[in-house]
């Protein structure tokens, strides 16, 4: 649930974002090169009035007028389908990457290589705890062992007397 909300959310504000920058570098697009701006209904009206009292497209520059509202639309929703497949967490960690990559080769020659040699298995790992387990225990006396030996040797004896 907490995944779609925030894929929602995703979606909605690099929408915003998008049709924000969009809008006011197409607006300013449109303005500097036919002098029309299509946030303002001043400009809607000149074109309404114009093709009503039966403009023709004759030049070039209209032709290229018309195409550019025509694919306003468009342009807006493949750029948006792009930026939503954008991954912006490498965009966002770029100047902490430049850094540790012009580190690494500013300090990397120099350094020493490290090499990990005689990394081990964990069934080698736990044969080498037993062992050192196995030392660890204290080991028996020669004197109890002697004390058991005879013990052992006298109730064999009261058997056989029995």
């Amino acid at each position: 649930m907490i995944k779609k909300i925030l894929h929602i959310f995703r979606f909605s504000l690099i929408g915003c974002v998008w049709t924000y920058i969009f809008l006011m570098l197409t607006n300013y697009l449109s303005f500097s090169l036919w002098n029309f701006n299509f946030m303002s209904s001043h400009s809607w009206k000149v074109i309404d009035t114009f093709w009503n009292s039966g403009g023709i497209i004759k030049s070039g520059s209209d032709c290229l007028f018309l195409f550019f509202l025509i694919s306003l639309p468009f342009v807006w929703i493949f750029g948006w389908r792009y930026l939503l497949k954008v991954d912006y967490t490498n965009i966002i960690l770029y100047p902490i990457n430049a850094y540790n990559t012009h580190i690494i080769k500013k300090y990397g020659k120099e350094s020493s290589r490290i090499v990990l040699k005689n990394v081990k298995s964990t069934q080698k790992i736990i044969e080498e705890i037993k062992d050192q387990l196995e030392s660890i225990k204290p080991e028996k006396t020669k004197e109890a062992a002697n004390i058991r030996s005879q013990v052992i040797k006298k109730l064999e004896q009261n058997n056989k007397k029995d």
